[in-house]
């Protein structure tokens, strides 16, 4: 009965809660404080921006191409099940030997 009578004290604090909190938020009251701190804010930062000077960009031609990708797609791929499965951590030398391999009976043994 104690047990029953404290839950149900825990739900009605946890609706109260929920509903007064609800009811401030969207009263018309604390709306329309809202909309006037944003605007106080806004002006503000107007009168903040209005009287910095603009800079000329001096940061033309400055990015470097490089060619990582290609540099990256260049390189000897490597086939961890193999080299894990063969005990071999070495870099496979050729593609070939990889395409030509049945390492799929490899990786059934």
């Amino acid at each position: 009965m104690l047990k029953e009578v404290r839950n149900v004290v825990y739900l009605l604090t946890i609706f109260f809660t929920i509903f007064f909190v609800t009811k401030f938020y969207l009263s018309e009251n604390n709306i329309e404080q809202s909309n006037r701190v944003i605007l106080q804010h806004q002006k503000e930062l107007d009168n903040k921006f209005s009287d910095l000077p603009i800079i000329k960009g001096d940061t033309n031609n400055i990015i470097e191409h490089t060619n990582e990708v290609e540099e990256f797609l260049s390189k000897k791929p490597r086939y961890f099940w193999i080299l894990i499965k063969d005990n071999a951590f070495d870099i496979v030398e050729n593609i070939n030997e990889v395409e030509e391999s049945d390492y799929p009976s490899k990786l059934l043994q």
